[in-house]
């Protein structure tokens, strides 16, 4: 399933969150190589999310993420106990996504 602006999502390791927007198609390298690097390898094709809260505070972003898998791109220990890669879990919907016209 494809992510879209106003569905609710959460990882393995935070959230809920609402969708704000995503930017896809991204190459740019990791974080972890960027600080650590000269010259940091393109990742392959990867999705970076802006998101909020469900009520809509808050601006948050997460990136790295696989949109097919919804697997982030580099493993970590974030809420595990072995070196795993973190994941997006897509939550049930708690209103219309698109305007109602009434």
């Amino acid at each position: 399933m494809k992510l879209a602006k106003g569905m609710l999502i959460k990882t393995n390791y935070s959230g809920p969150y609402r969708i704000r927007s995503v930017r896809r198609s991204c190459t740019c390298p990791l974080f972890v190589h960027e600080n650590n690097m000269d010259n940091p390898p393109e990742q392959p094709p990867h999705i970076h999310l802006h998101l909020s809260r469900p009520d809509g505070t808050g601006h948050f972003n997460i990136g790295h993420f696989d949109e097919e898998t919804l697997q982030s791109l580099q493993q970590t220990y974030c809420n595990k106990t072995k070196l795993d890669y973190d994941h997006i879990e897509i939550l049930s919907v708690d209103k219309p996504v698109q305007l109602s016209l009434f």
